[in-house]
């Protein structure tokens, strides 16, 4: 006997929130790609896509817990989910206690990585943006804290999400459906 898997679709104009704080401690990502996966889940999202989204949600959060917290477990690292019918939002924000932020991501050259001569880091923010359709820092202001975006859009079944991987949002100004 096959059990059918029942999708949530979340209705027109509807958003709903879901607020993570985390212990900065490595481990604890784990949580937050499991709520990821809870959300998209409820709204329909592939397998696929769900493993992209949690692969990512880990890195952005290794990244905040390991860079702009320290891995000082007394900080915590807030994960802010917002799903609506047409896509995923997921911001990570961590104190700033760290580094600053890259102004850019290179891709990595494996080769070199592999050999053991390559550079240690970027990596994750290379693999993020691969995973989501759209992942970019956002301007903090005087609040001193990190804050990372990634957005990952609904496909349907006529229509696949464009990855877009940009270091800023892209929006088609003529507003085509691509």
């Amino acid at each position: 006997m096959e059990m059918a898997q029942e999708i949530q679709v979340i209705p027109p104009h509807t958003t709903r929130v879901v607020e993570l704080k985390i212990p900065s401690e490595l481990g604890y990502e784990r949580v937050a790609r499991e709520a990821a996966a809870t959300v998209a889940r409820r709204l329909g999202y592939s397998p696929e896509r769900i493993e992209e989204l949690k692969t990512a949600v880990g890195e952005a959060c290794i990244n905040a817990i390991q860079h702009g917290s320290r891995s000082d477990a007394r900080m915590k690292v807030v994960v802010v989910l917002t799903a609506n019918e047409t896509k995923l939002d997921i911001l990570v924000k961590d104190p700033g206690a760290g580094v600053s932020p890259p102004s850019e991501v290179i891709a990595p050259d494996i080769q070199a990585q592999v050999e053991g001569r390559g550079q240690k880091v970027g990596l994750g923010l290379w693999l993020i943006r691969q995973m989501v359709d759209e992942a970019y820092f956002v301007e903090n202001g005087e609040s001193g804290e990190n804050q990372f975006r990634m957005t990952i859009y609904r496909m349907t079944a006529d229509k696949g999400a464009s990855r877009q991987n940009t270091s800023r949002p892209v929006v088609d100004p003529e507003g085509s459906d691509g």
